[in-house]
């Protein structure tokens, strides 16, 4: 039952930025790969389309060529570059043209031309005839990269003879890139998304040790603080139990009480690090109570009653001067109340009452019950808790009370004769995560 559920803030830390820097790595990683394969899927296309270029750039020059030293016209100086040309030249280096066409000012003088030894000519057929396949090109040279069947292919719309000589044509062209530049193109990719990701996954490795200390830096700052605040809440405590009792044990056993009740009824954590600030400051009002009536041995009289009921108002005002404390408002304002309503200072009845404040005046009384006052030697435990049975309901909230009956003797057994400096040990490391919630947020 006392096995402490806390995750060290150093060991939460590490895992936290151990998680957060793989995960962030990732995504970069991820992101900067798909970044550099597109770029050099982009690349690959440019080089295909250079290649492509070059390759119809030697049929058009000779087509040209053979305009400027013959008096053919471009439809048959077309037809005998592409001749020269061959259907299958250079195919293992850089690719082949497998479709062209020439037009011509005057339509008898079309000329058309299809690779039917390729394996997929039918598709480049009906791409090349498909409503609006070449259309869009508004002017010359037209060059566009496509995908045909699956493959990478450069269409492309280029002009012919002699504008001046009234000579002028079209040669409509699909080149399709060897499959060893496809394949040697995307694994250039591929290797330098590879790499990408690898360099990544490299800098986050050598970041981690400088992140760490820097972490290790905010543990200790962290630390600090909790103790600092430990310190603050521990002080006020005990300036209110010296004077009461001359030990703040009361206080150390009743936070642990409550905290283990909160805990079995799943409290979040904003709850019970109200819980623990509560508990620690719950009489802290009694420091504006006179000594006459905070100390008086017998029983207080009526006036004197009403003047002690006061310390809850005390408390407020003390807790409200700061922001911090203001989280244990409700069990200093509400550990005095009752489940009937008959409680002070405002009456409040049932779960009206805050669980907070429900739970600790339970862990009060029982705690008040079991230890030993000046005036009183202490209950036992069983005894404690039939005082407790005989509240239930009126004074205390009866599920709380059932809750704490259940684990009430092993608590009592724990916790009993424990010295204030070993409570406050165990004290600290129990509610250590309920208050670097914020330390972690910055992490």
């Amino acid at each position: 039952m006392f096995s402490s559920r806390n995750v060290p803030l150093v060991t939460y830390v590490r895992r936290t930025l151990v998680a957060r820097l793989a995960i962030m790595a990732t995504v970069i990683a991820v992101a900067m790969a798909v970044f550099a394969y597109v770029a050099e899927e982009r690349m690959l296309k440019e080089e295909i389309v250079t290649e492509a270029r070059a390759d119809i750039g030697e049929l058009v020059a000779r087509t040209r060529e053979i305009v400027a030293q013959t008096d053919v016209t471009p439809a048959a100086a077309f037809d005998r570059a592409l001749g020269e040309f061959g259907a299958t030249r250079r195919l293992t280096t850089r690719g082949k043209i497998v479709y062209a066409k020439f037009s011509g000012r005057d339509k008898a003088e079309e000329r058309e031309y299809l690779d039917t030894t390729f394996a997929e000519h039918q598709a480049v057929w009906e791409h090349v005839h498909a409503d609006g396949a070449s259309a869009s090109y508004t002017e010359l040279p037209w060059v566009e990269t496509k995908r045909i069947a699956k493959l990478l292919a450069v269409h492309a719309v280029l002009l012919l003879g002699d504008p001046a000589r009234d000579e002028a044509g079209t040669a409509e062209i699909v080149f399709i890139p060897a499959p060893a530049v496809v394949a040697s193109m995307k694994r250039k990719s591929v290797f330098t998304a590879g790499i990408v990701v690898l360099i990544t996954l490299a800098t986050t490795g050598l970041l981690y040790p400088v992140v760490l200390r820097l972490t290790n830096r905010l543990v200790a700052f962290s630390r600090n603080m909790q103790a600092a605040n430990f310190e603050t809440l521990s002080l006020l405590g005990c300036i209110v139990a010296k004077r009461d009792s001359d030990t703040d044990e009361h206080n150390y056993r009743v936070t642990m009480y409550a905290l283990r009740m909160g805990e079995a009824l799943d409290l979040r954590t904003p709850q019970m690090r109200a819980l623990t600030m509560g508990a620690f400051l719950h009489d802290v009002g009694k420091i504006a109570i006179r000594d006459d009536i905070l100390l008086k041995p017998g029983r207080l009289t009526p006036d004197e009653f009403e003047i002690m009921k006061t310390h809850v108002r005390h408390g407020l005002d003390v807790i409200a001067r700061s922001t911090w404390l203001r989280e244990a408002r409700d069990v200093v304002g509400g550990h005095h109340e009752k489940f009937d309503g008959a409680g002070y200072p405002d009456g409040l009845e049932g779960k009206e009452i805050p669980l907070t404040a429900r739970i600790f005046a339970v862990a009060d009384v029982f705690d008040a019950l079991t230890s030993r006052r000046p005036y009183k030697a202490p209950l036992s435990c069983g005894e404690a808790l039939d005082i407790l049975e005989q509240g239930r309901g009126t004074h205390f909230d009866p599920e709380v009370v059932d809750l704490f009956a259940g684990m009430a003797k092993t608590l009592h057994e724990h916790y009993a004769h424990k010295t204030g400096s070993d409570l406050k040990a165990e004290l600290i490391d129990m509610s250590w995560r309920y208050f670097q919630h914020d330390a972690q947020t910055l992490i």
